[in-house]
């Protein structure tokens, strides 16, 4: 049996559309926390964000980070993923 192809490297490929003088995680980390809490089953952006702070010593040790993305962070990547749809299509 095949493993499963990942989906990061094609959505890495999607432009980074954030304000560079305000980046905190790095792009393929960023899809890579995001898809992770969606795999988990959350029902909306709070649960989403609750989720990712159950797992952060996980999250953090394995992605090299020291913090993981807050509710407002999550609402903005998805509101900027949005606003940007002509783009991904």
């Amino acid at each position: 049996m095949q493993p499963p192809i990942s989906p990061l490297p094609f959505l890495t490929q999607i432009p980074d559309w954030r304000d560079q003088k305000r980046i905190t995680y790095p792009w393929e980390t960023l899809w890579t926390v995001i898809l992770v809490g969606l795999l988990s089953g959350p029902e909306n952006i709070l649960a989403l964000s609750q989720w990712l702070q159950g797992q952060r010593e996980v999250l953090t040790q394995h992605l090299a980070l020291d913090r993981i993305p807050q509710q407002a962070m999550i609402y903005r990547f998805f509101w900027s993923l949005d606003s940007h749809l002509a783009q991904l299509q």
